[in-house]
């Protein structure tokens, strides 16, 4: 597992939030690249970028995993149980890697869903997509949005909620790109869905060209799939399937609050 890396500079291991077999594989990776003695950063989707100051505050005070979770208002930014991230924390503070605080201000995300772009003036300029134009390549971001959505969401909505997607790739790819100038190398906790096509490694190669990125996809293998038709929706240099856990209808939920 150790020479999963090679010579990446990023590697990004995407997973479902709340599976824990995929947070053990993160972890191991992490693990081997140490034992390895490489010392790559740890950026994470789930801490915004201007939570950095108080992320490495907290991490130099060495605080104990509840005091962590409570100063980055882990649960109050509706992330699954911290105890699933806390091994990546330990690593890295265990080591003396830096950890780093890479995605969009929740608040600045929401507000581009609701209002576009043009919602929060003259930053649109800097949030905007940096990818060519593909019309083609815009549908289908809208319509994975749409069904994760469960096909809920007014169609009005949908683009400015692809403009959020986009804002928020854009603000996780300048992190990283800013990382690369000082770090050999960064292993990425993201969401799985930040990795299709149009996302966080596309707006990366556009802010960094040639940076070298490796895409590991952990997806979920449900009862009765085979792997060959798991395969099939991978998107990923590497794919490891993993059993797949139980949730509540996802739908049932964004159908209460879309009534309230």
């Amino acid at each position: 597992m150790a020479r999963l890396g090679g010579s990446a500079e990023v590697i990004y291991l995407g997973e479902a939030h709340d599976n824990p077999h995929h947070h053990a594989r993160q972890a191991r990776v992490l693990s081997a690249l140490l034992a390895g003695g490489r010392r790559p950063a740890l950026a994470l989707e789930m801490l915004a970028a201007p939570q950095q100051a108080a992320l490495d505050e907290a991490l130099a005070a060495r605080v104990a995993m509840p005091e962590l979770e409570r100063r980055l208002g882990w649960r109050e930014r509706g992330w699954p149980d911290f105890s699933l991230y806390w091994p990546l924390f330990q690593l890295a503070r265990e080591h003396g890697v830096p950890v780093l605080a890479i995605d969009l201000d929740q608040a600045v995300a929401r507000r581009i869903a609701c209002g576009g772009l043009a919602s929060v003036g003259e930053e649109r300029v800097a949030l905007a997509s940096r990818l060519t134009p593909d019309a083609e390549r815009e549908r289908r971001i809208a319509h994975t949005i749409r069904t994760a959505h469960c096909d809920l969401m007014p169609e009005r909505r949908i683009p400015a909620m692809v403009e959020s997607w986009h804002a928020r790739n854009v603000t996780m790819a300048r992190g990283l790109s800013g990382a690369l100038d000082r770090i050999a190398q960064v292993v990425v906790i993201v969401g799985r869905g930040h990795q299709d096509p149009g996302g966080l490694p596309a707006q990366l190669e556009t802010l960094r060209p040639g940076t070298r990125q490796l895409i590991v996809d952990m997806l979920e293998a449900p009862a009765g799939e085979r792997p060959e038709e798991v395969v099939r929706r991978a998107n990923g240099e590497v794919v490891w399937i993993t059993p797949a856990v139980e949730r509540p209808d996802p739908c049932e939920g964004l159908r209460r609050r879309l009534r309230g």
